[in-house]
């Protein structure tokens, strides 16, 4: 069953060896973190679903069916923060098959999972300050598809939808997600003048709801691909997973001091 739902970002930034001076500039964000975190624990949860837009070269969506993954920032210079997690093979592999016919998953086994699933995994899982507190779980990773469009996406959701919400488990949804990263002139994608209304026009769909959807379905991939997002394939997805419950998003944190839309919500989500 689903219990939870978030949206999260995977800046590398959050993670204090990897951002140093410029960690505590996200001092918001982290803060949002710690309180999905304890809600994760205190809900109970025993799958994290995350949903990733930065696996490469994924011609379909993907799911990592892997017994385990093996989380480190080695590729950040970051070779002291690492953790292992254990996947849910048996739910993995029942979302490959309901969403076939009508959609065919790629189905991988691999145990080094990309950093658009790392970053949020770590910071969700790890750094309990009492051992009774930290998450022992299992995860799937869902990665996105660039050459997949949004309706796709929330298609996709749909179709897998029912078999995690008649799951016998605790479940929590996450898209790992980031906004435009062109909002200011030090943005790492440079400046774009629309960018802030992207991002403006984006969290306002999502605080939507349901009804908020088709707006974000809808959206010109122009501005989407000018703004350089890495956050709607993420978000739709989870939205037609959801789609059908009861919810209402709220913001956790929104941070764009560093360039970057860097949204937390909790989605809000009902006693469905």
């Amino acid at each position: 069953m689903i219990i939870s739902s978030f949206i999260v970002p995977h800046s590398p930034i959050l993670i204090p060896n990897i951002g140093k001076k410029n960690f505590s500039i996200l001092k918001k964000t982290s803060e949002a973190f710690v309180d999905i975190k304890n809600k994760i624990i205190e809900e109970k949860i025993d799958t994290i679903i995350i949903i990733s837009p930065h696996r490469p070269k994924n011609p379909d969506i993907s799911i990592n069916n892997h017994f385990q993954f093996a989380i480190n920032f080695e590729e950040f210079g970051d070779y002291s923060n690492k953790t292992t997690l254990k996947g849910d093979l048996n739910l993995s592999y029942r979302l490959k098959e309901v969403a076939e016919p009508d959609f065919w998953p790629i189905l991988k086994a691999d145990t080094k999972s990309d950093y658009g699933a790392n970053i949020p995994l770590f910071l969700l899982t790890t750094e309990a300050k009492q051992k009774s507190k930290e998450f022992k779980g299992r995860v799937i990773i869902i990665n996105t598809s660039k050459e997949k469009d949004l309706q796709h996406h929330f298609d996709f959701g749909q179709k897998i939808s029912p078999e995690i919400k008649q799951h016998q488990d605790r479940i929590a949804i996450i898209a790992s997600a980031e906004l435009s990263h062109c909002l200011n002139h030090n943005s790492p994608g440079g400046f774009y003048q629309k960018a802030i209304l992207f991002d403006e026009k984006t969290i306002e769909n999502i605080k939507k709801g349901s009804t908020g959807v088709e707006n974000l379905i809808k959206t010109d991939p122009k501005l989407s691909s000018d703004a350089k997002e890495c956050g709607l394939r993420p978000i739709i997805l989870l939205s037609g997973i959801i789609n059908s419950l009861e919810y209402n998003p709220e913001t956790l944190s929104y941070q764009k001091e560093l360039g970057v839309g860097y949204l937390t919500m909790d989605m809000g989500l009902k006693n469905n």
